[in-house]
């Protein structure tokens, strides 16, 4: 086992924000069929850690948008590469001439839009035809979950319901990968991170404590049994 390897792969995971391994963006990306000539706009990308990984596997050239100045400039950091270019601002104002060869939109299911037809037709507006749109989005284990989960996430699709909204928007879904075990308690267990170093700060924030308790119950009792998360790659039949 090539250790050092293993362990740069764990350190870009700790600059993901979503439910999946860096190994699993690397098979997502051979998926979709990245290569040097691929361009990737990704909209919503935290610190650019996917542009990241598969600008080091595939060659890809890129942009990424997010609002949060904190992590475009951690990601900055990390980058060191001029072929990836990290923007901060708001991803609904952002517009540029450049058509891409994938679109990446990881929040798609957190209130960005206001229906899943409104987010892809607002990544449509940068894709190249014959491209992939790629949208993270969470999804119900049960048809019928338990009402504490709808309380706390919303109502949440199935995988069947979903392919169905991307049939509706002329799409066929073409690549996936659903966040594992282990890469839902790297993501459970970094908020409970935060949740300490407030904790220690601020030991009388009983907002806070009240918040982990009920982050990690949610997760065991219910997120863990009934929910999950999955990266779609969908490709127009039109």
């Amino acid at each position: 086992m090539n250790y050092r390897e293993l362990l740069k792969s764990i350190e870009d995971e700790k600059y993901l924000i979503n439910m999946v391994s860096a190994e699993d963006i690397i098979l997502f990306g051979h998926s979709i069929c990245l290569n040097q000539n691929s361009r990737v706009l990704d909209l919503c990308c935290g610190y650019g850690t996917m542009l990241k990984v598969w600008r080091e596997v595939f060659g890809i050239t890129g942009t990424g948008v997010d609002r949060d100045l904190a992590f475009i400039e951690t990601g900055r950091s990390r980058l060191q590469d001029s072929c990836i270019n990290l923007i901060c601002g708001d991803v609904l104002q952002y517009a540029d001439d450049v058509k891409y060869d994938v679109v990446v939109c990881t929040e798609l299911s957190t209130g960005l839009f206001s229906s899943f037809e409104e987010g892809i037709a607002f990544l449509e507006r940068f894709i190249k035809p014959c491209g992939t749109l790629v949208f993270g989005k969470l999804f119900s284990e049960a048809v019928n979950p338990p009402h504490e989960l709808i309380d706390f996430d919303g109502s949440l699709p199935t995988l069947n319901e979903i392919c169905v909204e991307v049939r509706q928007c002329g799409y066929l879904l073409t690549a996936m990968v659903s966040g594992s075990t282990a890469s839902w308690e790297r993501y459970i267990m970094r908020d409970s991170k935060l949740s300490l170093d407030r904790l220690k700060k601020n030991p009388d924030d009983t907002g806070c404590a009240e918040w982990a308790d009920k982050w990690h119950r949610m997760y065991f009792d219910y997120r863990r049994p009934y929910e999950g998360w999955a990266l779609f790659g969908i490709e127009s039949i039109r």
